[in-house]
This record gives structure tokens, C-alpha cells and sequence, in this order.
């Protein structure tokens, strides 16, 4: 009886610990970069749940090596989410069930989501593997897809899936905030001043519809007082104005100006120099650039900031497409145009991981002393020189041959915010209207990009093409991700970007070192266990010989 009593006790101790483990779940992440670990307002909104979300799934299925990693991060993330709600529903689905390659990309292409090509060489071997990375997020009635890579130009495979892997958090939770989102706060486009077309916001003023209701706004309407401009302006948390080409007047500006101060969020994209594209791409390929006088000198002044009536030029730069040659032996031939800044957004809240930015013809932005916290969004590498005003730009100069010598000037700021307490334009000054509630100081923020194009997506046949996508070179650059990030700034909408700061320690095999000695250590991991125990085995004897001996 006595030698059952142990094994008895062992045993009923099991069953109350795998029945304690059914009740009580306990989950630790002891990793330093807290990366299974749900930030608080994935929580908040998991929390806010009232009804079941459900998730499709298409990564999946016969994957390559970089994507299987990525699905098995993918994978853990999803069942965090599990654990912390009791709504969620996952589905995996494997697209290429449906029927042949050709059937499967047709249809997930009818639905917007298009498949990424991964090749691989192998042992000599080339293989295409065609993955679909998205998933589908509905709740109730409403759906949402969701790319789950992140690319910037100029990626590798592993820069790709690295980046993908940290953000997964913020694009899947992005997702579930479209879906579940029942209050938009209201963003206003100015449409006034000869901004920008709305075939040219096309793409960015969609992007930004599932967060936000949008309004045109009009600062020039003539059934409409000064007055009522500006309790209608305070209706809403943003106002976008892209790239203005008329004047604005000091009553406009005096409401500007309140508006900002009441707490209003400010977007600017202008042009400190105005070029004439149509000149410049017709048959004489030449035009001139004067400066764009906007009246906004002093209010950018009182601010903390200046836009210098020049052109910025960089040896890191985009392309531009020249025709070269006549009828069917004309060639299309990138050539790199100086004009056409790369710069990559700062490290910060709202530049954190984006890629580079497809700016033309922008400005140098200068910074002023300021009692408002300054930071620099945006500037070009330290390779830059600036051309003055009036000044000819030629398509001939992007055949010419660059002497990087003459890039000799420092970075140049070509976006800024500025925020915190601010004294008005105004302030001891007659005002150009009546208001009651004029201020003389308060707390706002802006944010100034010095090209007016920024936010301005291409047109094929009159469509609007994709914000940040250039049809003539087929790269993609991040424009759209940048003012997306500066429009939530403005408007407080945080939670998204506070994720996007999350950031991983992760750490890789050395693929070089692997194909050189990859064979030297399979074969010490097939020995080393044989040999360890062959050792365990000797000394155990030596000690029982000993013992024995003894």
C-alpha cells in the first residue's frame, strides 16, 4: 500500500493542476521588447467589442521560408487577440483550393488583393511561389481587407517581412478600427484659393474617409460672413489646404489664425515657387519658376517658420521618364532628376518606419526662433544645393551629367510641425472683422510642407492612380503614409500611431555564414548529442568501477 501512496498523490496533484489550468490562464512575455505583448489601446478596443469579428485569413498554405516565419508571428499575434476576447473568429483559407493559378489570382484581384510573387534560389534552382498576404476583417455588415506587408522602395525580401513582422499589431488593429469605428470626427478641405482639383485628392481624400467625415470648405463665399466662416471652421478638427495659388487675404488669415488657436489642426502643402509643369512637359521642355506670393509670409513668420523662395536640388533623387528617339524607335529612359527630392521622413511619431517621399519642386523650409516646439518631419540628405529665384528649368539638365561636387549645401527642412502655446498674428493689432471671442494666445498646431503636390495623385485616362504610385516608373513612394500619419496628429487620433512605435529586437542567421559552414554545423548538431552521451556514459561507468573497486 505504502508503494502505491506516492504514485497516487503524483497523480491527483496532476488532475487538480490540468483542471486549475483550464480555469485560470496565466500568460507571460519575458521577451525585452515586450513583443507578445498587447499594447493598451489594442486592448480598449478589443474590450469595446459588442458583437463577433471575424477574420479571413490567406496566408496560408504551401509557403516560402521568409513568409512561413511571418505566418508563424502572424500566428501568435491572432491568438493574443484571442485570449483577450471571446469575439473573435479566425478563419484560415488557402486561395489556390479554389481552382488553377490563373482562376485564383482573377478573383482575389476582383476583391483588391493582389498576390506577391516571392522567388527563391535553391540549391541552383529558381522557384516562384505566388503568396496572397491580406486578410478579410468583417463585423456585422461591414468589411474591411488588410495588406499585411508593409514595402518602401528600395526593400529586400528580408527588409520587407522584417518590417511587416513589427507592424503587424497596427495593421491588423487599423483594420478593426475601420470596421468598428461608430464616430468620425470632421476634417474640412479647403477647396478655395485654387487648390488642388478633386481628381488630384482623389485617392488621399478616400484613404482618409473611413476615419474621418470629410467637407469641402469655402473661405471665399460670398453669401457667407466672416463671421459664420469661422464658427463653421470650428466645427471641424482638421483643415487640409493643398497646394494654393491665390492670395489670401488678412480677414482669411485672421481666421485661420483663431482657428489654429482654438485647437484647430492645421495641414499645409504650398509651394514657395511656382513652376508651369505644362510648359515644362510640352515640345519646348523648358520653364521658368518666379516666386508664389501667397500673402502668408508673416503668418508662417509668427509661427516659427519660412519658406525661402528657392528650388531645392539633391543627388538623392527620383527619376524622370524622357522620351528619346521618334515613332516605333522612341525609348522611354529614366534619367535622375535633381528636382524630385527622396527624402525620408524623421524618426518620430509621425515619420516612425515610412519610406521614402516622391517631393517636386519643393522649398527649403527655414526654421525661426520660436517659443513653440519645433520638429523637422521631413529633409533632404546632406547632398543638396538650392537654385534662386526666377529660375529655368530644362528637361536637358536631366541629361546632363551630374558633378557632385556642386551639391555642396547642407540638408534642407521641407517639413515641419509646430505646436504649443502660440501668440496671435493679431494680438495688439485692429483686426480685420468682428469676433467676440477673439484670442490673443492659445494652443494650436501645424504642420507646413513646402510642395504643394504632395498629396496629389497621377491620372491614367482621367482615373486617379493609387496616392504615391508614378505610373512612369512603376514605384511606389510614401506620401500617402506620411500626411495619413500628419491628418491624425492634427486631429488627436493617436492610438494608431502610439502602435506603430512599438518596435522588435529581432535577429537573424547570417545567410552567408550558413551557406559556407552550414554543413560543418549540421554536422556537429548530428554528433554533439552522441557525443555528450558517450561522455555521460564513460564517467558513469568510471565512477560505478571505482565505487566498486572500493
Amino acid at each position: 500500500m505504502k508503494a502505491l501512496k506516492k504514485p497516487l498523490i503524483a497523480l491527483v496533484l496532476s488532475l487538480i493542476l490540468m483542471q486549475a489550468s483550464h480555469q485560470f490562464s496565466l500568460r507571460f512575455d519575458l521577451t525585452s521588447d515586450q513583443r507578445y505583448s498587447l499594447s493598451e489601446a489594442t486592448l480598449t478596443q478589443l474590450t469595446n467589442l459588442d458583437k463577433p469579428l471575424r477574420i479571413d485569413v490567406f496566408l496560408t498554405g504551401d509557403l516560402p521560408g521568409l513568409y512561413r516565419e511571418f505566418r508563424g508571428e502572424l500566428d501568435v499575434f491572432l491568438d493574443q487577440l484571442e485570449y483577450a476576447t471571446d469575439k473573435l473568429i479566425i478563419q484560415y483559407n488557402d486561395p489556390f483550393e479554389i481552382g488553377s493559378n490563373e482562376a485564383v489570382v482573377r478573383e482575389m484581384q476582383q476583391y483588391g488583393m493582389s498576390p506577391e510573387i516571392v522567388i527563391e534560389n535553391k540549391d541552383g534552382q529558381r522557384n516562384e511561389t505566388m503568396v496572397f498576404p491580406w486578410m478579410i476583417i468583417n463585423y456585422g455588415d461591414v468589411s474591411e481587407r488588410v495588406s499585411l506587408l508593409s514595402k518602401q522602395l528600395g526593400d529586400t525580401d528580408r527588409d520587407k517581412i522584417s518590417r511587416s513582422i513589427q507592424q503587424i499589431e497596427y495593421l491588423i488593429m487599423d483594420g478593426i478600427g475601420k470596421v468598428t469605428r461608430e464616430t468620425k470626427s470632421a476634417i474640412a478641405v479647403l477647396t478655395s484659393h485654387k487648390t488642388s482639383k478633386n481628381i488630384k485628392l482623389a485617392d488621399f481624400l478616400q484613404s482618409l474617409r473611413p476615419y474621418y467625415n470629410l467637407a469641402s470648405f469655402d473661405l471665399k463665399n460670398p453669401e457667407i460672413s466672416p463671421e459664420q466662416s469661422l464658427t463653421n471652421l470650428n466645427r471641424f478638427k482638421a483643415l487640409i489646404i493643398s497646394n494654393p495659388n491665390k492670395a489670401f487675404t488678412q480677414t482669411e488669415k485672421y481666421i485661420l489664425d483663431q482657428y489654429s488657436l482654438q485647437g484647430g489642426g492645421i495641414l499645409w502643402l504650398v509651394n514657395g515657387v511656382g513652376i508651369d509643369r505644362d510648359s515644362l512637359f510640352n515640345s519646348a521642355g523648358k520653364a521658368y519658376g518666379f516666386p508664389l506670393e501667397l500673402n502668408l509670409d508673416d503668418y508662417f513668420f509668427n509661427q516659427g517658420m519660412r519658406i525661402n523662395k528657392a528650388l531645392v536640388q539633391d543627388l538623392y533623387c527620383a527619376p524622370i521618364v524622357l522620351a528619346n528617339g521618334s515613332a516605333n524607335n522612341t525609348q522611354f529612359i529614366p534619367y535622375p532628376w535633381s528636382y524630385y527630392p527622396l527624402p525620408k521622413p524623421e524618426s518620430n511619431l509621425i515619420g516612425e518606419r515610412i519610406g521614402p517621399v516622391l517631393t517636386q519642386f519643393a522649398s527649403p523650409i527655414d526654421i525661426l526662433e520660436n517659443t513653440m516646439n519645433q520638429s523637422v518631419l521631413l529633409q533632404t540628405s546632406g547632398f543638396t544645393k538650392t537654385a534662386g529665384v526666377p529660375v529655368v528649368v530644362s528637361l536637358d539638365q536631366a541629361t546632363e551629367k551630374i558633378q557632385p561636387s556642386g551639391y555642396d549645401e547642407p540638408s534642407k527642412t521641407l517639413g515641419l510641425l509646430t505646436e504649443g502655446e502660440q501668440k496671435s498674428l493679431f494680438a495688439n493689432r485692429i483686426l480685420p472683422m468682428k469676433n467676440a471671442n477673439h484670442l490673443n494666445k492659445g494652443k494650436g498646431k501645424s504642420i507646413l510642407f513646402s510642395d504643394g503636390n504632395l498629396a496629389e495623385n497621377q491620372l491614367d485616362k482621367g482615373a486617379p492612380l493609387q496616392l504615391g504610385y508614378d505610373k512612369w516608373t512603376s514605384n511606389f513612394y510614401a506620401n500617402k503614409q506620411l500626411l495619413m500619419h500628419a491628418v491624425h496628429y492634427l486631429s488627436g487620433n493617436l492610438d494608431g500611431l502610439l502602435i506603430r512605435q512599438k518596435k522588435w529586437n529581432l535577429a537573424y542567421l547570417d545567410a552567408q555564414k550558413i551557406e559556407a559552414k552550414g554543413m560543418l554545423w549540421k554536422v556537429m548538431m548530428l554528433l554533439s548529442p552522441l557525443l555528450i552521451a558517450l561522455g555521460f556514459g564513460w564517467l558513469n561507468q568510471r565512477g560505478r568501477s571505482k565505487h566498486s573497486g572500493a
